[in-house]
C-alpha cells in the first residue's frame, strides 16, 4: 500500500508530507487548495510524462517521493523478500525528481526510465480519474478488462501468437505469388533480419537465465547479507540454532527413559539437525558467490536491451527469437533454391488459419462465460449505488472484414481473406446499458451520464476487485454528476471495496467523506507573499467542522454541525 508521500516544491505546495493508513482514506478541501497538484504527483510517480510545468515559481527544482510497503513490492520488483516469506514486511521507495531542463525516476535509489516506473506502478497502485472514465467507453477497454475478470491472459497471448503465424504464412505465400521482383524483396527483408538474429545469437532460454542473474546482480548486497546472517544463526557461536537444537535433542534424549515422548522430539530434533547443516553450507557457499559486479550488469542490460530492441523490431517474444531465426533461414533457403511449392504454402496457409480459428474459439468461449458473470455482478453493484433498475450486459460482435481488412479473397488465389479475426480474436466486445427498466440496453457511449459513468466503474472495480491484486485504488472524480443520497450510497460502496486494500478519494461531497475510515484535508494559506498548500489528518472533532464547512459553505452553523454529527455517525455504521 501507498504508507507516505511527500511533494516538494510543486505549484502551491512547498513542502507537503502524508502518512496513510489501510481503509479508505479521504482527501478533502476547498477549490484549488492543491488537491489536482496530489494526483499529478501521483501520475508522475507511475511514470507520467511531463512535470516540469508544475515547478513552483522560483524554484529550480521539485521532488516527488512515496513509500509502499506489503506484499505487492515484491511482485512489483520482481524479487523474493529477505526474510523468507514475511512479504509484508518489505518495502520499496520511489522517487521523481523534476527541474525545468530534466527529470529522473529512482526505485530504491536507483536510476530506472519512466518504462520501468510505469510497469512497477502497475502493481502498486491503479488511478481512476475523468480521464479513466472516458476509456471505459472504449471497446478496447472494454475487451482488456473483460479479459482481465475473466483470468484469459494465456488465452489471449496465444491468439496474438496464432494470427501473428498466420499472418508470416500469408507473406510467404504473398511472396511467392508476386513473383521473382516480390521474392527479391522478400529474400532482401528476410536477410536482413536473419542476420541480425545470426549477429545476436540469441540461445534458447539465455533471456531467462540473462534476467535471473541481472535481478541477482541489481540486488547483490542484499542477498549476500541475508545469507550470511542466515549462516551466522544457523551455524556460528553458542546462540547459533544448530548448536541449540544439539544441546537439547541431548538433554531430551537423556530423559527419554523417564518419558518416552521427550525421547521423540529428540529423535526428531536429531533428524531435523543435518538439514540444517545442509543450509548453513549452502548459505555459507552462497554468499560466497555472489559479489556485486557492475560491469557484468551493464552487459547483461546491454545484451538484453538488445534483445528487447530485436523483439520489438520482428514483432515476437523473447522467447521466440530461436525459432524465428529457424524459420528465417528455411524461408530464405526456400527462396534461394528452386522456389518454394505455391501449393504447400497454401496448405500452410489453411493450416495456420484453422490454429488461428481454433485459438479465437476458444477465447471467444472464455469471453462469453466472463461476461455473463461480469455483467451480473456490476449491474448487482449498481443497484446498490442506487441504480435499481439498471442493467448492464457485455456482448460479444463478431468482427467484421472491414474493421481487420479483409479483401475477400481466399487462400486459392493467394490473397487470403481475414473476415472476422484479429490479432485480440473473433468479436468486439461492447458495454451496453439499460438505465431504467423497459428502457433497451445501448453502448455506454451513447447513453451513460457523467453520473451514471462514475457509477459503472465504481461498481466495475467492485465486481473485478477479486482480479486485481494492486493493493492501492485511487479515485478521483468519483463523485462527477452526483449528490445527495446517491453520494451517500457511492460512500458506502467505497468503504466496501476498502475492506482487504487501501482506497484513496478525492472528493467534493460530505456524505462520501463521511464514509471514510481516515479523513485528511488539504488548506492554502497566504505567508510571507506566497500561497502555501498544507495537508492534515483530521481528528473526529476536525472531521465533523469539516464536514461541516462541507455542507454549509464559508458560515458554519450549528446546526451544520448537527447534521455532520450526524453524517459521521451513519458513515461510521455504512458496512453494519
Amino acid at each position: 500500500m501507498l504508507a507516505d508521500l511527500r511533494i516538494r516544491n510543486l505549484a502551491v505546495i512547498e513542502d507537503l508530507e502524508i502518512t496513510f493508513e489501510p481503509g479508505l482514506n479521504v482527501i478533502t478541501g476547498e477549490t484549488g487548495a492543491g488537491k489536482t497538484i496530489l494526483m499529478r504527483a501521483l501520475g508522475l510517480l507511475l511514470g507520467d510524462r511531463g512535470g516540469g510545468d508544475l515547478l513552483r515559481d522560483g524554484a529550480e527544482d521539485g521532488e516527488v517521493e512515496a513509500l509502499f510497503s506489503g506484499p505487492a513490492v515484491a511482485a512489483a520488483l520482481a524479487e523474493p523478500s529477505d526474510d523468507g516469506g514475511d512479504a509484508a514486511a518489505l518495502e520499496t521507495t520511489i522517487r521523481r525528481t523534476i527541474a525545468s531542463t530534466r527529470q529522473r525516476a529512482y526505485v530504491n535509489d536507483h536510476l530506472v526510465t519512466a518504462a520501468r516506473l510505469a510497469e512497477i506502478g502497475e502493481h502498486l497502485i491503479h488511478v481512476y480519474g475523468q480521464h479513466e472514465h472516458h476509456t471505459l467507453l472504449r471497446p478496447e477497454t472494454q475487451r482488456a478488462l473483460l479479459d482481465e475478470a475473466g483470468g484469459l491472459d494465456t488465452l489471449v497471448a496465444a491468439m496474438a501468437a496464432r494470427y501473428r503465424e498466420l499472418v508470416h504464412a500469408e507473406e510467404r505465400l504473398r511472396a511467392v505469388r508476386d513473383g521473382a521482383e516480390g521474392r527479391a524483396a522478400r529474400r532482401e527483408l528476410l536477410g536482413h533480419q536473419a542476420e541480425e538474429l545470426r549477429r545476436a545469437a540469441v540461445r534458447a532460454g539465455e533471456v531467462e537465465q540473462l534476467a535471473r542473474e541481472r535481478e541477482i546482480l541489481r540486488h547483490a548486497e542484499r542477498l549476500r547479507t541475508a545469507a550470511a546472517e542466515a549462516e551466522q544463526a544457523l551455524y556460528a557461536g553458542d546462540a547459533a540454532v544448530v548448536e541449540i537444537v544439539t544441546r537439547h535433542a541431548g538433554r531430551l534424549a537423556a530423559l527419554g527413559a523417564i518419558d518416552p515422548e521427550l525421547g521423540e522430539a529428540a529423535r526428531l530434533l536429531d533428524e531435523a539437525r543435518p538439514a540444517l547443516e545442509e543450509a548453513a553450507l549452502r548459505l555459507a557457499a552462497r554468499g560466497r558467490a555472489i559479489a556485486a559486479d557492475p560491469e557484468r550488469l551493464e552487459r547483461i542490460e546491454e545484451r538484453l536491451a538488445l534483445v528487447q530492441r530485436l523483439v520489438r523490431k520482428l514483432g515476437c517474444e523473447a522467447a521466440e527469437l530461436v525459432e524465428r531465426q529457424a524459420r528465417l533461414e528455411r524461408e530464405l533457403a526456400e527462396l534461394e533454391g528452386s522456389g518454394a511449392d505455391p501449393a504447400e504454402l497454401e496448405r500452410e496457409v489453411e493450416r495456420a488459419l484453422a490454429r488461428a480459428w481454433e485459438a479465437a474459439d476458444t477465447l471467444t468461449a472464455g469471453r462469453r462465460r466472463a461476461a455473463t458473470a461480469l455483467g451480473a455482478r456490476i449491474t448487482a453493484g449498481l443497484g446498490e449505488l442506487a441504480l435499481t433498475c439498471a442493467a448492464l450486459t457485455i456482448t460479444l460482435e463478431p468482427l467484421a472484414a472491414a474493421t481487420v481488412g479483409g479483401n475477400g479473397g481466399s487462400a486459392a488465389n493467394g490473397s487470403r481473406l481475414r473476415d472476422g479475426l484479429a490479432p485480440s480474436g473473433a468479436e468486439r466486445v461492447v458495454f451496453l446499458l439499460a438505465p431504467n427498466r423497459g428502457e433497451a440496453a445501448r453502448p455506454l457511449a451513447r447513453i451513460a451520464s457523467g453520473g451514471e459513468l462514475s457509477r459503472v466503474m465504481l461498481a466495475l472495480k467492485a465486481a473485478t476487485a477479486g482480479a486485481s491484486d494492486v493493493p492501492t485504488l485511487v479515485f478521483d472524480e468519483v463523485d462527477a454528476g452526483i449528490g445527495g443520497g446517491v453520494a451517500e450510497v457511492v460512500g458506502r460502496k467505497l468503504r466496501q471495496l476498502a475492506r482487504g486494500r487501501q482506497v484513496l478519494c478525492i472528493t467534493h461531497l460530505p456524505q462520501i467523506a463521511a464514509c471514510a475510515d481516515h479523513h485528511y484535508v488539504v488548506r492554502k494559506r497566504p505567508s510571507g507573499g506566497r500561497t502555501r498548500s498544507s495537508a492534515a489528518r483530521l481528528s473526529d472533532r476536525e472531521r465533523v467542522e469539516e464536514l461541516a464547512r462541507m455542507l454549509g459553505g464559508v458560515t458554519v452553523t450549528a446546526q451544520a454541525r448537527r447534521h455532520a454529527a450526524e453524517l459521521r455517525r451513519l458513515g461510521a455504521r455504512a458496512e453494519e
